[in-house]
């Protein structure tokens, strides 16, 4: 699954040239609509129209707050939003903690969804996401857009959250146009209101499967989420199975009467490959760090053990792949980075 690199913005950015943006390699801009029940930023539709004008896809968020009861805050939401045309879902940032936090959650929702047919998302911290346990039946399956300043994008660890659509890795990232430090993000294809999850059925023909909404229509020539996991369809709706190549990225669908996009470790042949989260997907190759641990992948994504040499420096691998560092072994020694040297 590819990453889109996107900005979160408010009337706090003061001046941006959208332009600049859009050259800086920036797809997806979210920018603030409303806060509690009645402050509306004053730069939202500017920056809606610039965006537009820039060929950036645009969406929403929302601040809440508990000063206020959530059933105002959505309607004052919608209120702000209703009569743009939005590209992207709209979020509902949760980063203040009060009493009663997840019961205004549950409400929040709960009226925005009698007041508006767009699929809604949620916004948080990583660190901030227990004190939102009491609503998870409620939130688990929402499009969650994740704020982690590790400045690693998307090495996150997995929480209750069943669909991340977005990873906020930096609040200081330099983006031309902006004359300060912003958030940066890398978002998935799930934030874009048309690939809102759509209900239907499964359907086979002639051995080869396709997706029917319950509206007739169905997904061509592209990724759907389906169920909590990601299918790649041809330009006809057959489901694809088995290793696809999608822009630059290989991904393995399984096999015929399965086709979902796997993630995580895959074993084939006797050859290790590791194709990233639920949300990614695609086989990685070269230096990649794994539950605290780097492993090398060479060009074709097959995992390597033993003795390898890369940029001029050697370096060695267990037989499960890990780098060795930090010791002494084999007549060398390993340095933090992994780096060989010869003992005298």
């Amino acid at each position: 699954m590819s990453y889109i690199k996107g900005i979160d913005i408010s009337n706090n950015n003061g001046s941006i040239d959208f332009s600049r943006v859009a050259d800086d390699g920036v797809k997806y801009v979210y920018v603030k609509a409303t806060e509690g029940a009645t402050f509306k930023d004053s730069a939202m539709k500017t920056f809606y129209n610039q965006c537009k004008a820039n060929n950036l896809k645009v969406g929403a968020y929302h601040f809440l707050v508990g000063s206020s009861t959530p059933e105002a805050q959505a309607q004052n939401f919608y209120g702000k939003i209703k009569d743009y045309d939005w590209d992207l879902i709209p979020m509902m940032d949760v980063e203040t903690n009060f009493s009663g936090l997840s019961n205004y959650v549950r409400r929040f929702i709960s009226t925005f969804k009698q007041l508006s047919p767009l699929e809604l998302g949620i916004y948080s911290y990583t660190s901030f996401i227990d004190y939102l346990t009491d609503a998870e039946e409620t939130i688990k399956d929402m499009p969650f857009w994740e704020a982690n300043y590790n400045d690693d994008p998307w090495n996150l660890h997995s929480n209750f959250f069943t669909n991340r659509v977005g990873h906020q890795y930096t609040e200081n990232g330099s983006i031309s146009g902006i004359s300060e430090g912003c958030d940066v993000n890398l978002f998935t294809e799930g934030v874009l209101l048309d690939n809102a999850i759509i209900a239907g059925q499964w359907i086979i023909q002639n051995g080869k499967w396709w997706y029917k909404h319950i509206n007739g229509s169905y997904t061509k020539n592209g990724w759907e989420k389906i169920d909590g996991l990601w299918y790649l369809f041809d330009n006809e709706g057959w489901m694809l199975y088995d290793w696809k190549k999608e822009g630059n990225n290989w991904y393995y669908l399984g096999r015929s009467d399965d086709g979902s996009m796997k993630s995580g470790w895959l074993l084939q042949d006797n050859k290790w490959y590791y194709l990233g989260d639920l949300n990614d997907g695609s086989i990685k190759t070269g230096w990649q760090k794994i539950n605290d641990k780097w492993y090398y992948f060479d060009s074709n994504g097959v995992m390597q053990t033993g003795w390898i040499s890369d940029n001029g420096k050697d370096y060695c691998l267990y037989s499960n792949g890990s780098m060795i560092h930090d010791c002494e072994m084999y007549g060398y020694r390993f340095d933090s980075n992994g780096v060989a040297t010869k003992l005298s």
